[in-house]
């Protein structure tokens, strides 16, 4: 069956591709290969053959050096740092997974680098799951594709960012199946990330999710507000911006959510100061950021959670926290779990510890029960929302 996401035009058209080395760079510490992004455009049929490079897309600015390490992602970072020091072997495939701007892709660039620092003459291919369906495309047109399966698999490293992008797509995920399986089988590195974790990704293959797990799963959680300042400090310190500590505090109790809104206010802030010939003061960061500042939620803890969840379903706050397992205690633990995954930025083994000490996949299943049972079960989503008016108003 042709895959739909690949056009009609791919599967009949056969014009001729080569693929060959990119010229070595002045300069360039990273000499290895990966595929390059490419568009989807109709190619006229009297399109001359064309060579496209196989060049790297690992970005040097990206490393382990300046990546901020704090409660929110140090277990996610150590466990790229042991992939980087000895690939294929600790952690195969590592499956990393978070919101939008807390550091997936700085950790998928700082694992190929400091892989190629560690072996200079490994091949490291990164890239965007986009990319590695229009560079499938390509090759399908072309009728390239022992070429395109040999420069994937013949690889130390394959770094894919974003893999919920290939949702629905039958035609990659068939031929990211089979790589995956060779790199895996040949003991070669396979990092993946991804907004959430393999089994909520709609539109993934199960054989897929299943092999995303067969390693280790790691999150990146929101930045705490100790490492929201020290991040600011980072950046400030690298742009040579004169950041004053009071300044620094103001922009991390303001911008909680990621570190790309924390350097956005930072440039904007910066600029500001630029512009104005003057220096950057708490007045300044007040008057030049308020209109960037959403209204502050409430600040909701998992102690809170787990008593107005005890309270709800007549339990004591203990309850929760117990080894009791039968359904009156077992399902508010579950949407207790569940609320505090979403209300509160604790990792999924910090909610277990919470939680009578549970281990993280407890606390992944408890999530995922609740999110299930919300599509349909119109009791659940009563009580929820109960519980979350109760939360939000306090």
């Amino acid at each position: 069956m042709v895959d739909p996401s690949i056009p009609a035009c791919v599967a009949s058209t056969k014009a001729p591709i080569a693929y060959k080395r990119a010229p070595k760079l002045k300069n360039q510490p990273v000499r290895e290969k990966c595929l390059r992004e490419q568009g989807l455009k109709r190619e006229p049929s009297s399109l001359k053959q064309q060579s496209f490079i196989i060049s790297t897309r690992l970005n040097t600015r990206y490393s382990f050096s300046n990546f901020v390490v704090g409660n929110s992602n140090q277990f996610c970072h150590a466990a790229a740092r042991q992939v980087a020091e000895d690939p294929g072997k600790s952690y195969n495939p590592l499956f990393i997974y978070g919101g939008v701007g807390l550091g997936k892709t700085h950790l998928l660039h700082a694992i190929g680098n400091a892989i190629l620092e560690n072996d200079p003459s490994s091949r490291i291919i990164y890239m965007s799951s986009e990319t590695f369906t229009n560079e499938l495309i390509s090759a399908l047109r072309r009728g390239k594709m022992d070429e395109f399966k040999e420069a994937l698999r013949n690889i130390s490293a394959l770094l894919i960012d974003d893999i919920q992008f290939i949702s629905g797509k039958e035609r990659t995920q068939e031929e990211f199946f089979h790589t995956f399986n060779e790199l895996y089988n040949s003991k070669r590195q396979i990092v993946v990330t991804s907004d959430t974790i393999p089994h909520e990704i709609k539109g993934l293959e199960d054989r897929l999710k299943t092999r995303f797990s067969w390693g280790l799963i790691a999150d990146l959680q929101a930045p705490d507000f100790e490492t929201r300042v020290a991040i600011l400090n980072r950046k400030a310190a690298l742009d040579s911006i004169q950041l004053p500590m009071d300044v620094a505090q103001y922009i991390a109790e303001n911008f909680p959510s990621n570190v790309r809104e924390l350097e956005g206010a930072l440039t904007r802030l910066n600029a500001a100061a630029s512009l104005q010939h003057v220096a950057i003061t708490i007045k300044l960061a007040e008057s030049v950021l308020r209109p960037m500042i959403r209204p502050k939620q409430v600040d909701v803890t998992v102690d809170l959670i787990k008593t107005v969840v005890a309270r709800h379903f007549g339990l004591k706050i203990s309850d929760l926290s117990s080894k009791k397992r039968s359904r009156s205690y077992s399902f508010p633990r579950h949407i207790a779990m569940y609320l505090c995954r979403k209300y509160t930025t604790c990792s999924y083994p910090e909610i277990g510890q919470e939680f009578g000490g549970r281990d993280h996949s407890s606390v992944i299943h408890a999530a995922n029960v609740v999110t299930k049972k919300l599509k349909f079960d119109k009791g659940i989503q009563e009580t929820i929302k109960q519980l979350e008016e109760v939360l939000l108003s306090l």
